[in-house]
């Protein structure tokens, strides 16, 4: 049996990095309709959720604007930057990220919770 390659079926994956996180090309189709993200983290699992938010959802006043994040679009990534944000996460997590590198985790989009859920457990 012929099995085609289909770039949609290509692993996602965030890289954080001292000042920011971002997403690679394959997980960028979540991100269209994003107007701002929204992080939480899961102590337990080890995981980041990064909620995707549409502009009429953060104008709402559901949430408060503080813990709105905007992301930055390009051809071959996204990307979420606030040092706060990461310095939240290396904190909870008691990561250590290298100075002038990065540390890469997988990370999966969830229907349910339209979110990105970034595992610091499975490392990419």
């Amino acid at each position: 049996m012929i099995e085609f390659f289909d770039t949609n079926n290509q692993k996602g994956f965030a890289s954080i990095y001292d000042t920011h996180i971002t997403f690679n090309k394959s997980l960028m189709s979540y991100f269209l309709n994003a107007y701002r993200v929204r992080v939480g983290i899961e102590r337990e699992s080890k995981k980041i959720y990064v909620f995707l938010m549409n502009k009429d959802y953060c104008m709402s006043n559901e949430v408060p604007e503080s813990s709105l994040l905007p992301i930055s679009i390009s051809k071959t990534y996204v990307r979420v930057c606030s040092r706060a944000m990461i310095n939240y996460i290396i904190s909870s997590f008691s990561i250590n990220i290298p100075k002038g590198s990065f540390l890469r985790y997988a990370a999966t989009y969830d229907e349910k919770n339209r979110a990105i859920i970034i595992n610091l457990g499975e490392e990419a």
